[in-house]
């Protein structure tokens, strides 16, 4: 049910002319991942497939020994690009949701956005809603870390996306409950981030009373050096000692034997909600929740 485009498969290997190329994609994709290699392959060019996980188009392992990148799953991140040319192949599924319209979504404003797979469903998906007297308009990508074509002042959100992953990201961003489409089961539910927040609020408190900070920086575009000088700045002028970490990948042993107690993530700020957020013997926390944790609770924020 996914589409692979072959065609710009192909005019990506024509334009860049490699001898050695890299596919890698997140686990979901494996599949899609074999099939592009075996286009490259037809080609008569190398090809590996990358065994690394593969979060985001934050991070691109260009350091392996390739001259051309195809990255699946994700379109090109707006911070970074690798300098290797690298192709971003979305990979859209291509079956269209069913959706039974609630009564709490009619006569409302409605923000459509979704996951990079499923960008594609949402102006059907506007006049599907339409004809049931929903005012959708089209919002676009939502990434973990990044909202920014969310606009406030919607009536309701609704995320199309696999998992809670997208959604709950949003509901936290906003602080209220949001609508997910799961377009592999056609099921409609709302989540609500309301436990999930007290959860964290509790943690910035924890975070509070402690006397150091660990900050810990990532590579390619989870390496955010601006990010890192600005909350080893407050983090200082709010009287407490910060230590400074770098991590390709960041492990659940490697969070749980560093001494601080304190752990700020800025690499993939999600790690510190989906990966450690049960971590009892320490304090994981996104950047924005640092933020709250020196200057007060009011300025708390997910995830930046």
């Amino acid at each position: 049910m996914y589409a692979i485009d072959e065609e710009k498969v192909n005019a990506f290997l024509d334009k860049v002319k490699p001898q050695r190329v890299l596919v890698e994609g997140p686990p979901g994709l494996f599949k899609q991942v074999e099939d592009v290699c075996s286009m490259v392959e037809r080609k008569g060019l190398e090809c590996f497939k990358s065994a690394m996980p593969t979060f985001g188009a934050c991070l691109v392992y260009e350091f392996f020994p390739a001259d051309a990148i195809i990255h699946l799953g994700h379109f090109p991140y707006k911070w970074w690009k690798p300098k290797k040319p690298t192709l971003f192949l979305e990979v859209p599924y291509l079956r269209f949701p069913k959706i039974e319209v609630p009564e709490e979504l009619k006569g409302k404003r409605v923000q459509l956005l979704a996951s990079a797979q499923h960008v594609h469903v949402l102006n059907k998906l506007k006049e599907v809603l339409k004809k049931e007297n929903v005012m959708a308009e089209v919002g676009g990508l939502i990434l973990g870390c990044d909202f920014t074509n969310v606009r406030r002042g919607f009536d309701e959100y609704l995320v199309v996306a696999g998992g809670h992953f997208h959604a709950l990201g949003l509901a936290l961003y906003l602080k209220r409950a949001v609508w997910k489409l799961d377009p592999y089961s056609d099921t409609l539910t709302k989540v609500d981030p309301k436990r999930t927040l007290m959860k964290r609020y509790w943690k910035v408190n924890l975070a509070s009373e402690e006397e150091t900070f660990a900050i810990v920086d990532g590579h390619e575009g989870q390496s955010r050096e601006a990010l890192i000088r600005g909350l080893k700045m407050l983090t200082e002028k709010a009287g407490k000692r910060v230590r400074l970490y770098k991590s390709l990948i960041l492990t659940r042993d490697f969070v749980l034997n560093l001494p601080e107690r304190v752990i700020v993530i800025a690499s993939c700020p999600r790690l510190a909600l989906d990966d450690f957020g049960d971590v009892e013997e320490k304090v994981v926390l996104a950047p924005g929740e640092a933020r709250g944790a020196l200057l007060g609770l009011d300025k708390y924020s997910f995830p930046w």
